[in-house]
């Protein structure tokens, strides 16, 4: 695993990008480089109900963060996770059924994590997953394609 020391100060590296995307876009987003996390609220655009996005950042670059939609609890529940939106252009959602955020750069998405793909391999083969998938490679990256995501999404799921 990356040594915690290494993961902060890439961390720190992407943080200014952070706030300027964040700040671009309307979101509110904490970085806590002691814990290795990354926090976002984001109003969703169907009707301005906060959502909550919490990246769980350790060995980040050698593996993804672990991004979650969790409630005012910080629990992960389907009433805090944006519903997917419509196939456009033969493109499906990275919202999906179970609660998971199916990109490669979400750790949860990968089997080894319980998630759906176990045809992307291992998670720390994330800069190389090949397919039509949502790529990102760096944080503001990630948090611009949740952003786009967000816009298709009817509301959350139910």
């Amino acid at each position: 695993m990356v040594p915690k020391r290494v993961t902060q100060i890439l961390v720190e590296s992407e943080a200014g990008i952070v706030d300027s995307w964040a700040k671009r876009n309307g979101w509110r987003v904490n970085i806590d480089l002691n814990r290795l996390e990354i926090s976002a609220e984001v109003p969703h655009p169907k009707d301005n109900s906060p959502l909550f996005l919490h990246g769980e950042l350790s060995g980040y670059r050698a593996i993804p963060p672990a991004w979650r939609f969790i409630d005012e609890s910080c629990n992960v529940t389907k009433a805090a996770f944006p519903a997917p939106g419509p196939v456009v252009n033969g493109k499906s959602s990275i919202f999906h059924g179970n609660v998971v955020i199916c990109a490669p750069f979400n750790r949860l998405a990968y089997q080894v994590a319980g998630g759906p793909h176990g045809d992307w391999g291992e998670w720390t083969g994330w800069f190389v997953v090949t397919g039509d998938f949502a790529t990102a490679f760096t944080l503001a990256e990630m948090l611009s394609i949740v952003n786009v995501h967000l816009q298709f999404s009817p509301g959350r799921m139910q």
